[in-house]
């Protein structure tokens, strides 16, 4: 995968990622007890991993160990992505690590 083809793809996942979420937070109805962060992150990994996965099988590339990291890897650049900003990030870290009373 050329550098090319890693921003073209982060860039789009990254963007359907943010629609998606956003139409999550709009059907979801108990909106003070959700993390809206982790959503974004879980369908960012989704997103990233599958569309990754997609463009491996339309371009006939091997599913190898290596297309499996970068897989991975493109789910989690494109939640960093979605998620637009180090306070956001940070906020999921602290969201993910607190325990509920």
């Amino acid at each position: 995968m050329t550098i090319t083809t890693f921003l073209m793809l982060l860039s789009s996942f990254s963007v359907l990622s943010g629609l998606v979420t956003e139409g999550i937070k709009k059907l979801i109805s108990d909106k003070a007890n959700m993390s809206y962060n982790i959503i974004a992150l879980i369908v960012s990994l989704i997103i990233g991993g599958v569309g990754c996965a997609i463009y491996y099988q339309l371009n006939t590339i091997p599913f190898d160990i290596n297309n499996v990291i970068y897989m991975i890897l493109m789910g989690l650049a494109s939640g960093l992505c979605s998620m637009v900003g180090f306070d956001k990030i940070k906020q999921a870290v602290e969201q993910i690590t607190s325990k509920k009373d």
